[in-house]
């Protein structure tokens, strides 16, 4: 874990502290943002990989929805992904599952939930790119019960666009206040599955970011 958070992270700069925040900010309010949380060593090795993707034209167009239903939709996202597996050889994607797995093993701890695995994609937005609002829970298999977001994009300021609008407000949905979130690189976005709607605006240039899931039981999903 050391190798992969940021050595000196202000109220967050040790690895419990950095848990702790994570705990505290999915009890309430369900969501929370951590800025320049992620080691710039570690960062790049994520950029690299998915720049190896890339080149080696691995990425695929992401589609909505789940088994036989998932379908490639444009109009409500654009972005090219490439899922992180276990059989991975390479050392990134097992850092990178083994600290997810610490997580998992911490939450149960803290908040009691019923985590089982992690599953996530390295995602890029063309130019233009965007995803409409969306619950990252599925409807028929409601597994997915925390996100949590990486985002891989250098010197990226207001003008580039691409921000993630998050919907606050649980009962109102899009209809609610919220919060823009620049894709900064390094900042980690952690939110419930279930509860917050959000959306990728369209962006001015190539965006990169690290997207995963913690997940309940596949035949007993839990809810946060």
């Amino acid at each position: 874990m050391n190798d992969i958070l940021r050595p000196a992270m202000g109220d967050y700069s040790c690895p419990d502290e950095w848990l702790d925040r994570i705990a505290e900010g999915l009890s309430s309010p369900g969501f929370l943002h951590l800025k320049n949380a992620l080691h710039p060593d570690f960062l790049e090795k994520l950029v690299g990989l998915l720049e190896a993707k890339e080149d080696a034209d691995k990425l695929e167009r992401a589609g909505v929805g789940k088994g036989a239903s998932l379908e490639v939709r444009s109009e409500i996202r654009s972005d090219s992904i490439f899922w992180l597996e276990p059989e991975d050889s390479s050392a990134v994607t097992k850092e990178w599952l083994g600290f997810m797995n610490e997580i998992i093993s911490f939450l149960r701890r803290a908040l009691f939930l019923p985590l089982e695995s992690y599953e996530g994609h390295l995602a890029r937005y063309p130019e233009g790119g965007f995803y409409k609002p969306h619950l990252d829970q599925h409807r028929i298999s409601p597994t997915r019960q925390v996100t949590l977001i990486t985002y891989l994009n250098k010197d990226w300021d207001e003008s580039n666009g691409g921000q993630l609008r998050l919907y606050t407000d649980i009962e109102k949905g899009i209809h609610g206040p919220y919060i823009d979130i620049l894709p900064e690189y390094g900042s980690v976005v952690i939110f419930r599955s279930a509860d917050f709607w959000h959306e990728v605006l369209p962006a001015k240039q190539p965006r990169l970011s690290l997207t995963g899931w913690f997940r309940g039981r596949e035949d007993n999903p839990v809810l946060v």
